[in-house]
């Protein structure tokens, strides 16, 4: 077996297990139930926000210090504390230690860029497109088992909702365990780079003065946290990072990137209250979170496959529209089966965007160390601005679940219409180009 394949395997496994988390379609109902004394208020204003704040915060953290350790670690660290967090859920009951679970999920989440970014370090940058599609498919995998097994369990009744942390813990112990066999990467990407790499592609005299050079060098390798090398780092990041958003195309696409991701993980993260509010209305005793899940799983790689297939010709203008009938839809009809509809199209239009904006990006990278620098760049200001949506509609406003849930449809909606006007300037400028060139010619 080829060793890029194995490393692969063993990288998807692990994320594959990581993701087996069937508590979470019911997260919501389970801390609003007989064994915590929590109120929808307090889990939506006082609970779920500091984990989007902690996420934006860490992240910072994490993005920084991944290349640095070497990927490794941070995605140890990430099990870690997936078994910390459930335990936490498990063993606790007060509002405080479920606020510092949100924290513990803050850092579950941001040491997620460890396990998309550490393959780059590993491959050759031929094989990027494939490995990143397979370790995007296992996470997939993942939430589609932990969606039909907390559905089937409660369902059936085999599990109460507290009872499906339970499997959680022991799939993040079992990941955790796992990612101790994940092969340790010699080469950073900015840190620890491969120096002797470097020297040959530069021109020398002689072969003495070349290996004099390469000598050289690995004495100064040899002290890795020396201070010049951390500064060339950071130097090389800055270079990189300007040298990508130089591009008005790069720009463009990471913009559609980050408020499509903002506004996915915003209508995810408090959907389940919404649901909960229907429910209340009219009566219905069912829930069906895990189905839905599951069912928007395969849709959503349906959509980044379609995206794939479509990356000449997209439509991100029309998608977000639809994205946003349908958010206001599932908002306002009192059915609940209406509003899993709802978020089942918006899901899958989601992974159709953002697979779009991926394959954008990349074929507008020419530097190989860019892939994974644009992505977690793009992925922390999605963060941030999820974080101020937080903060204005939730923490500011004060905002009932309904508006808030009309506001992002309208949130949207401006997106769409903003994507429109762009194109349209951009068709514009390109015919008084191509009208230019013709009377140039003539």
């Amino acid at each position: 077996m080829q060793q890029w394949i194995k490393v692969t395997l063993i990288l998807c496994f692990f994320g594959t297990l990581r993701e087996i988390r069937p508590s979470e379609p019911f997260v919501s109902e389970f801390l609003l139930g007989p064994w915590r004394n929590v109120t929808e208020e307090q889990l939506s204003r006082e609970v779920y926000p500091i984990g989007t704040y902690s996420y934006l915060a860490l992240l910072v953290v994490v993005f920084l210090i991944t290349d640095f350790l070497r990927f490794k670690p941070v995605i140890i660290l990430s099990g870690l504390s997936g078994i910390c967090l459930y335990a936490v859920l498990l063993w606790t009951t007060s509002i405080e230690w479920l606020q510092a679970s949100q924290f513990l999920y803050g850092l579950f989440m941001a040491t997620e860029v460890a396990y998309y970014t550490y393959i780059y370090a590993k491959v050759d940058s031929a094989k990027y497109t494939r490995v990143s599609s397979y370790t995007r498919i296992a996470a997939l995998t993942g939430k589609f088992i932990s969606g039909v097994t907390a559905q089937l369990l409660t369902h059936f009744e085999v599990m109460d909702l507290r009872e499906l942390n339970y499997i959680t813990f022991a799939a993040q112990i079992l990941a955790t365990f796992w990612a101790f066999w994940l092969p340790p990467v010699k080469y950073g990407i900015y840190f620890h780079r491969r120096r002797t790499v470097i020297l040959n592609q530069q021109p020398f005299v002689d072969d003495v003065t070349k290996k004099k050079a390469i000598r050289q060098q690995g004495q100064a390798t040899a002290k890795p946290s020396n201070l010049a090398h951390i500064t060339e780092a950071f130097s090389m990041i800055a270079r990189h990072a300007m040298s990508a958003y130089r591009r008005p195309k790069v720009i463009t696409w990471s913009a559609l990137y980050a408020v499509a991701l903002a506004l996915f993980v915003q209508v995810q993260i408090y959907v389940q209250l919404l649901w909960k509010q229907i429910q209340d209305q009219t009566g219905t005793a069912v829930s069906y979170n895990g189905a839905v899940e599951a069912i928007l799983t395969l849709l959503g790689a349906l959509g980044a496959f379609i995206a794939s297939l479509l990356s000449q010709s997209g439509l991100p203008a029309p998608v977000a529209a639809i994205q946003g009938v349908a958010v206001f839809l599932g908002t306002y009809i009192p059915n609940v089966f209406v509003s899993y509809a709802g978020y089942i199209v918006m899901g899958m239009l989601f992974h159709y965007t953002i697979t779009l904006a991926s394959a954008k990006l990349a074929s507008q990278l020419t530097d190989d160390s860019c892939f994974g620098l644009i992505f977690g760049i793009n992925t922390l200001i999605g963060t941030g601005l999820q974080s101020i949506l937080t903060l204005v509609l939730i923490q500011s406003l004060q905002l009932d679940i309904s508006t808030q849930y009309y506001a992002i449809s309208v949130l949207y909606l401006v997106l769409a219409c903003a994507w429109l006007v762009g194109w349209m300037v951009q068709v514009c400028r390109l015919k008084n180009s191509i009208n230019i060139d013709s009377n140039m010619d003539q």
